[in-house]
């Protein structure tokens, strides 16, 4: 056991030195924790969109003929309005949400910041066919033009106003003194998203720059949605956490652009009746490779629970509800599961395991992938909620059952060091009661001779 300890002493000290500061630049780095704010505020147009989807799927539930039935396919389009609106246009929403941030980033007005970016990005994903104008792009298939097109947008604009390449007159109010520096800069960035459109549409053939974005770089886009890029992440993930950071947050701005195209195309499929494409959407990473806490912490809090120990009975009782929705901070930090020996091969290593056995549930069709975003839901309605499937919540169970076999006897060594820690303690207050009696009859006596 000394041994063992030894090794996991040095991969911690070399976790700490040479993974923790790279951790920390990328979680700090402006374009990174932009795209990480940016698509995390847009979770709340995703959840309308997922609700809407879930009301539209109602009417499927019941038979043909039926009364209800009739009515969903009646007003159908009246119906799918909501949805049309969020994840129709969820490269606008995106637009709106990155300039935002990136200008709270690089301190610049955020209402030219955010004019700028959705002209750009308008330009860049709209597409004219003769004289209709089609706006098909500005779904998710639209979304990584609107991430790229909104930071640099907004860093051309930062450019121009702190070079004060801008149009200034004196004595004007603050406002529309602001307007008029921002003519520039946003002349500047819109001729440019023009000019980059012409060249994409010559060069190609006559497609925009998102037909020529998913044409080109696919095979790198569907590569996030492969049981070995949820490995490695789930991988990383874990190993963030176990150094005591988020792996969420840090891992989040890289993968959720991808994980969110991923929820429109299959959100957009389930609508059209179609097979559901991907399985590395956002609900997948929180419900079930994250069922009950990064790490799958809902199966420690079981086996806390009936644990022997006070102390990691306390824990369980402590972290039950967290668990229900999906918040590990409890466990990770209070049983602790940061820099536990005892449970590094579960929680590094078993944990992306299971999120691959999970990945082939879904791939092959076995169980529904997700269709939509219910973040914040408490298990196992999110589940459900999430898939529109039933099956969804018996995976769940599995992959918690699963947990806590892979867990068990990892805790309970750690478990039978808590015990035996609590054992001496309890020895020492013995030990303390004891004597600390013996001293208060030793007073009384003495008192009671004086007496």
């Amino acid at each position: 056991m000394n041994k063992k300890q030894g090794i996991m002493d040095k991969l911690i000290v070399f976790l700490e030195k040479y993974l923790e500061p790279v951790a920390a630049k990328i979680e700090n780095q402006r374009h990174i924790s932009t795209i990480k704010n940016g698509m995390i505020a847009l979770m709340a147009v995703l959840m309308v969109g997922s609700f809407s989807l879930i009301i539209m799927a109602i009417g499927g539930m019941f038979p043909d003929g039926s009364a209800v039935k009739m009515f969903f396919e009646r007003y159908n389009t009246l119906i799918s309005l909501p949805f049309r609106f969020t994840f129709g246009l969820l490269s606008v929403y995106c637009a709106v949400s990155i300039s935002y941030n990136h200008a709270r980033q690089l301190k610049i007005p955020f209402l030219h910041a955010i004019i700028g970016g959705l002209l750009t990005t308008l330009v860049l994903n709209i597409k004219l066919v003769g004289d209709e104008v089609n706006i098909e792009y500005l779904d998710s298939r639209g979304l990584f033009i609107a991430i790229f097109a909104s930071l640099i947008t907004v860093e051309t604009m930062a450019f121009f106003m702190k070079n004060k390449i801008t149009i200034r007159i004196k004595g004007l109010p603050d406002g529309i003194a602001q307007t008029f520096e921002a003519i520039i800069p946003l002349v500047t960035v819109l001729f440019g998203a023009v000019l980059v459109d012409a060249l994409v549409i010559h060069f190609t053939g006559g497609s925009n720059l998102p037909e020529a974005f998913t044409t080109f770089l696919a095979p790198s886009i569907n590569s996030i949605d492969t049981p070995y890029a949820i490995f490695l992440i789930s991988f990383l993930e874990m190993i963030f956490w176990f150094i005591g950071l988020n792996g969420y947050a840090i891992l989040i701005g890289f993968v959720l652009p991808f994980m969110t195209q991923y929820l429109g195309e299959n959100a957009a499929a389930y609508a059209a009746g179609l097979p559901i494409p991907h399985v590395f959407a956002p609900n997948f990473w929180d419900y079930f490779l994250g069922f009950s806490g990064s790490g799958i912490t809902g199966a420690l809090v079981i086996l806390a629970l009936f644990s022997k120990s006070k102390e990691l009975k306390a824990i369980g009782k402590a972290s039950v509800v967290p668990a229900i929705f999906t918040i590990s901070e409890p466990v990770v930090f209070g049983l602790p599961v940061v820099y536990n020996p005892y449970l590094f091969i579960p929680f590094v290593f078993g944990t992306p395991c299971i999120g691959v056995f999970a990945y082939y549930v879904f791939k092959l069709g076995i169980v529904r992938p997700p269709i939509a975003n219910v973040g914040g839901t408490p298990i196992p309605l999110a589940q459900y909620l999430a898939t529109m499937d039933w099956k969804a919540v018996v995976l769940g169970f599995v992959i918690l059952g699963l947990a806590v076999c892979m867990y068990y006897p990892f805790f309970k060594m750690y478990e039978r060091k808590i015990l035996e820690e609590e054992n001496i303690e309890s020895d020492r207050k013995a030990a303390f009661d004891a004597l600390d009696l013996k001293i208060k009859k030793n007073i009384r006596r003495k008192n009671e001779y004086y007496y």
